[in-house]
C-alpha cells in the first residue's frame, strides 16, 4: 500500500490545514492533489475531473472513505511501483501536455499542477452518472476548493459541470461557454474558453471532452493550447 511518505515526494501540503477544516466541516470529501511546484507556479492551473467511482474489482470502498482517496490516486499513476493503466489519466496527460508520458515520467506534469473531483460522492459503478444535485453540491464544493487553491486557471476534464450553470450558488458567476465551436471532435463540440468570478477572484476556465475513452489526444490538446497557451506552456516544461 502506499505510503504518505512517498506521496509527499511529489505533492505539497501548504494548503491542509485548509482542507482540513473544509473536510471537517463537510464542505470537501475528498482532500485535493496539490504537486509540490503548484504553491510558486506563476500560471497555477487546477484539473478538474467529474467522479469518483466504487470499482468492486479493485476493492476500493474502503479507500473511497478516506479523504486522502484523490492524492492517491495521483501517487498511484506518478510512481512507477504502484502504477496501474488508467485510459482516462493517461489520456489526460498527454492531452495536457502534448505528449505520452512512460509510467516514471508522469510526475514532471503532476508536480505543477492541482486536482480534484467536482462530484463529492462516489458513483455506484463507472457507468453510473451523477445527477443535478450532484453538481449542485460540487459547484459549492468548487468555491471552498477554489478560494483555497486561488487557481489562475481551471481546467475541466469534461462537460457535465459547465452543463449545471443553474445550479451555481450564490457569488459564483460563470460566462462564455456559449457558442460552442463549429467542428466537432470526438463526437461533441469544443466550449470556448470562459470566464469564473468568484467572491475570491476572476479565474479564466477551459474544457475539454472526458478523457474516458473515444478521445483524440492531440485535437484536444490543441484546444487547450488556443485557449489558455500559457497554462498549457508551464504544464509541458
Amino acid at each position: 500500500m502506499i505510503t504518505s511518505t512517498e506521496i509527499q515526494q511529489y505533492q505539497s501540503p501548504k494548503y491542509d490545514t485548509h482542507f482540513a477544516t473544509a473536510h471537517k466541516a463537510g464542505q470537501i470529501a475528498w482532500y485535493p492533489w496539490v504537486g509540490k511546484q503548484y504553491p510558486t507556479s506563476v500560471c497555477k492551473v487546477l484539473v478538474i475531473l467529474e467522479s469518483h467511482y466504487i470499482n468492486r474489482e479493485r476493492n476500493n470502498i474502503g479507500a473511497l472513505a478516506l479523504p486522502d482517496f484523490t492524492r492517491r490516486i495521483v501517487a498511484e499513476q506518478i510512481i512507477p511501483q504502484y502504477y496501474w493503466k488508467s485510459n482516462t489519466f493517461n489520456n489526460l496527460t498527454a492531452c495536457l501536455s502534448g505528449r505520452n508520458f512512460p509510467p516514471e515520467e508522469m510526475h514532471h506534469l503532476w508536480e505543477k499542477a492541482a486536482l480534484y473531483n467536482f462530484v463529492q460522492c462516489p458513483m455506484e459503478s463507472p457507468d453510473a452518472r451523477p445527477v443535478a444535485q450532484d453538481f449542485e453540491i460540487g459547484w459549492k464544493a468548487f468555491l471552498t476548493v477554489t478560494d483555497i487553491l486561488r487557481p489562475d486557471v481551471c481546467i475541466f476534464a469534461g462537460f457535465a459541470a459547465i452543463s449545471y450553470l443553474d445550479k451555481l450558488p450564490a457569488g459564483l458567476q460563470v460566462t462564455g461557454t456559449t457558442p460552442w465551436e463549429k467542428e466537432e471532435i470526438n463526437g461533441t463540440y469544443p466550449r470556448p474558453c470562459f470566464t469564473i468570478v468568484t467572491p475570491h477572484g476572476t479565474l479564466k476556465g477551459a474544457a475539454v471532452k472526458h478523457p474516458g475513452r473515444f478521445f483524440t489526444i492531440d485535437k484536444w490538446h490543441a484546444v487547450l493550447q488556443k485557449q489558455i497557451p500559457q497554462a498549457v506552456r508551464d504544464l509541458s516544461l
